[in-house]
């Protein structure tokens, strides 16, 4: 039984615990500066083990999201990721491939490329995980946050690219990533209240990572996106938890029909 989902739900845990210090950071408003004090009492925010508790060290108010909430959701992509990674025949492939000297080099050098696609998703996801949680507390994805998935993801797909000479997987990628934001800013330029600039530049990664799959799952990952957006729009209506028009921030949504995608293969 390999130990690698057990790893990389650690890796989560305590990934998770520098992250948190990201989201609590960059929840504010547009054009606010980061924030590193308590807005209440003044307490700085910067220790990793303070800001777990999801309270003011000062104060003891909330700050952030609760406690380990940031910690668990990312222990949990990285081990789905794991999972995905140890599911795939590419591993049987690179071990019999080791049976001899030049086979077990090209075996070698082929783990190691796919395993650099795996690297490039569990990038994406440790990124993902605090655009996630901002969204949610100010409506907004930071530049900062979405221009380090798109570089990480796209460093490491390439990477990849250039050990298994799957240049057209890249190319594919990165027309995904071109063509899903297009479609985001048309609907930006047609709706500006109704889609965001942040959702436009999160499109890149995501789109450039599930390009790399393929055109079928580009497409569906963005249709589940909208799928996830509705389903969750059309029950606060039913519940009378909000009205027509009201504010929904979508970049959770883009994020969660992503993965349901890379995770699942559907």
């Amino acid at each position: 039984m390999s130990l690698l989902p057990v790893a990389a739900a650690l890796a989560g845990l305590l990934i998770g615990l520098r992250t948190r210090g990201l989201v609590v950071r960059h929840s504010v408003a547009e054009g606010e500066p980061l924030r590193h004090a308590c807005p209440r009492c003044a307490a700085a925010l910067t220790a990793p083990a303070v800001l777990s508790a999801g309270r003011c060290p000062g104060c003891r108010g909330r700050i952030g999201p609760p406690a380990l909430a940031v910690e668990l959701v990312t222990a949990v992509a990285l081990t789905a990721l794991a999972v995905r990674h140890l599911s795939i025949p590419w591993q049987d492939t690179a071990g019999t491939a080791t049976a001899s000297g030049a086979a077990g080099t090209a075996g070698t050098w082929a783990w190691a490329a796919q395993a650099g696609e795996s690297l490039a998703y569990g990038w994406l996801a440790v990124v993902a995980v605090p655009l996630l949680f901002v969204d949610v507390a100010v409506h907004r994805l930071p530049d900062r946050l979405t221009a380090a998935a798109y570089l990480g993801t796209t460093t490491l797909l390439t990477a990849t690219a250039l050990l298994t000479g799957g240049y057209g997987d890249l190319l594919r990628a990165f027309l995904g990533g071109l063509a899903l934001v297009a479609f985001y800013l048309l609907l930006f330029l047609v709706n500006p209240s109704g889609m965001g600039l942040g959702d436009v530049k999160l499109a890149a990664s995501l789109g450039t990572a599930l390009g790399w799959l393929g055109w079928h799952t580009l497409v569906t990952g963005a249709f589940l996106g909208f799928a996830y957006g509705a389903l969750y729009g059309g029950a606060l209506l039913l519940a009378r938890r909000a009205g027509r028009g009201a504010e929904i921030p979508f970049g959770p949504f883009m994020i969660l029909g992503a993965f349901t995608v890379v995770l699942t293969g559907i």
